[in-house]
């Protein structure tokens, strides 16, 4: 029997790193000249320092792009989930749905909730054009996908 993947975590002491959250998949050829693409470019190094950082993925073997966060693997799983919900706006969803394929660590990613998965709701004040309310969410949010839960 195949073994699972598993994710290639390396815990970190956030103190001891201060390395960027964020980090640019390559969008060009690098056989070609460098030119106002080299922004685009992760370069060697970076992609050295992600590993020892963020560790790799179980899946695709790529380098995390934050804490327990592989953000090919991750925009993949949102992408095939977007037509398992909606808020009922075309707009919201597609603005949800961009950002989830483009997240790069958790803390960064957005969901839709649905009204149901929150409990304790409390009416706390009215301002503006809306009224304003506090709730508790039924379930956590995104930390990282667990590749041997499948979850």
């Amino acid at each position: 029997m195949k073994e699972r993947p598993k994710n290639l975590w390396k815990y970190i002491d956030t103190k001891k790193y201060k390395y960027q959250y964020h980090a640019t998949i390559p969008t060009t050829n690098l056989t070609n000249e460098l030119n106002d693409d080299d922004e685009k470019i992760v370069y060697m190094y970076d992609l050295e320092k992600r590993k020892q950082v963020y560790g790799i993925c179980g899946e695709c073997n790529e380098p995390g792009t934050g804490r327990r966060w592989y953000q090919p693997c991750n925009a993949k799983r949102f992408k095939e989930n977007f037509k398992n919900w909606t808020s009922g706006n075309k707009d919201i969803d597609e603005f949800i749905q961009q950002s989830q394929l483009n997240t790069v660590y958790y803390r960064n990613c957005l969901e839709w909730i649905p009204y149901e998965n929150f409990q304790n709701i409390t009416y706390m004040a009215e301002g503006g054009f809306s009224k304003i309310y506090s709730a508790e969410r039924l379930e956590g949010h995104i930390k990282y996908w667990n590749i041997e839960d499948q979850k």
